[in-house]
């Protein structure tokens, strides 16, 4: 196997789980299971953040590397008269970017519906304000993948204030070895880390001193 294929399918892998920052807790799982495969003890911190250990040739010093697997994302704000999500951001995502993207509901129950961003002025032959419309929170709205016609159907659905949503990551590796997608920040650096410890477990090596990843949920 080439030494950067296992860095981007892992990439790919950790893209496709949903971290907006405060809900992370999948996404640490599936990066402590894999440092933990590797043979590497690892530590969850009481505020969700990972700790790796990597013995070294020298216990000397403490080398540190540090990224982080939280990304933007949305929290529903309220459940509108229509049925459809009023939203607040979590980070602080450009919005004008958003308008027709997919994302993700994630409900206290664990259950998961899919959705679009969109503006509350969607069409411009319908709407003479679509283009110039602002996109931000007031003007915005998610329209769900679900039958519904007002604030009851969707609280039927068991979504409530508070959930977090997660932006559709659009990610795709090019026939050149691109990798396009959302959030790239910091989740590149997170599979790159991934990668030295891959390479370091396979060639039997160890660094020179005692070193800590970090892995952080914020």
């Amino acid at each position: 196997m080439d030494k950067t294929s296992y860095t981007v399918k892992f990439l790919q892998n950790i893209l496709n789980i949903p971290s907006p920052s405060g809900y992370t807790h999948h996404a640490m799982k599936y990066l402590m299971d894999e440092a933990e495969k590797f043979g590497y003890a690892c530590e969850l911190t009481p505020k969700g953040n990972l700790r790796i250990f990597v013995a070294g040739d020298k216990a000397d010093k403490i080398i540190g590397f540090c990224a982080h697997t939280d990304t933007l994302g949305l929290m529903v704000r309220s459940i509108k008269s229509n049925g459809n999500l009023a939203f607040t951001m979590v980070g602080g995502p450009q919005l004008a970017t958003l308008d027709g993207e997919y994302c993700k509901i994630i409900t206290r129950s664990k259950k998961l519906f899919t959705g679009t961003i969109l503006s509350t002025s969607p069409a411009s032959h319908v709407f003479k304000d679509a283009a110039s419309s602002p996109r931000n929170e007031d003007a915005m709205e998610i329209r769900l993948d679900e039958t519904v016609t007002c604030k009851a159907d969707t609280e039927k659905l068991g979504i409530a204030n508070g959930d977090f949503i997660a932006i559709s990551t659009k990610t795709k590796i090019t026939d050149s070895g691109f990798v396009k997608s959302r959030f790239l920040d910091d989740k590149a650096s997170v599979a790159v880390l991934m990668g030295v410890l891959k390479e370091l477990h396979d060639s039997k090596k160890a660094p020179k001193y005692n070193t800590e990843i970090i892995i952080t949920a914020y």
